[in-house]
């Protein structure tokens, strides 16, 4: 079992320095840029007041309250307790006294820099609700996960025993289709569109599913 641990843990120390974690990041900063410059707040209220819908039909009212009210607590204390939002706008935005003070007018410009402000906080805001279902589904999942690698330790034992053969094609393969479902599921995350959640418990089955394959397919070692 440690020998399986250690594995594990070099497995994911190289899954974090990939190719395809570097694009994972590229794309999530590219999608926060966009959401910073282009994308109108109320299209974002919007998105957020759907995907709310969305809970509530496949999940429940009760399901819905709690994953905004996870969502609402979380932005309270990271943004809106810090001070982040008001540095921003005190930053970015001059006062009244002076703009009037100022020889250059641009009140068009501070507007859409408002506007951006806004959006931004709202997308941030939509981020963490997907979170918070997130974490709401995760004791619900490792009901399946703890058996899916049990299963998969008990097979590589097996194998171990008999001389079946451990695939590293599939051992391969299985962990670059988990990266592959953790990367669209993040990028997902942050996608200012409405979204039906019933992808997040689908992604985690499958890698639940996938986490056994993975480790029914580790190189044996006699």
């Amino acid at each position: 079992m440690r020998f399986v641990l250690s594995r594990l843990k070099n497995i994911l120390r190289r899954i974090t320095v990939n190719k395809a974690s570097f694009f994972v990041f590229l794309v999530v900063t590219i999608e926060l840029m966009l959401i910073a410059t282009l994308i109108p707040g109320e299209w974002a209220q919007k998105a957020i007041e759907k995907e709310a819908q969305y809970i509530a039909e496949s999940s429940g009212i009760e399901q819905r309250d709690y994953v905004l009210q996870t969502a609402t607590n979380w932005f309270t204390s990271a943004t809106v307790e810090t001070g982040m939002w008001k540095a921003m706008y005190s930053f970015l935005i001059p006062t009244r006294q002076q703009r009037e003070d100022s020889n250059i007018k641009a009140d068009w410009w501070f507007q859409f820099v408002e506007g951006r402000i806004d959006s931004l906080q709202k997308s941030v805001y939509h981020t963490m609700t997907r979170f918070a279902l997130l974490l709401s589904w995760l004791p619900y999942i490792l009901i399946l996960l703890l058996p899916a690698a049990w299963d998969g330790y008990m097979t590589w034992k097996i194998k171990k025993t008999n001389f079946d053969y451990s695939s590293p094609v599939i051992h391969r393969y299985s962990l670059k289709a988990g990266a592959a479902i953790i990367g669209i599921v993040l990028l997902a995350f942050f996608a200012p569109i409405p979204i039906d959640p019933i992808y997040i418990p689908v992604a985690l089955m499958m890698i639940a599913i996938i986490t056994g394959v993975a480790i029914g397919n580790l190189q044996k070692r006699i």
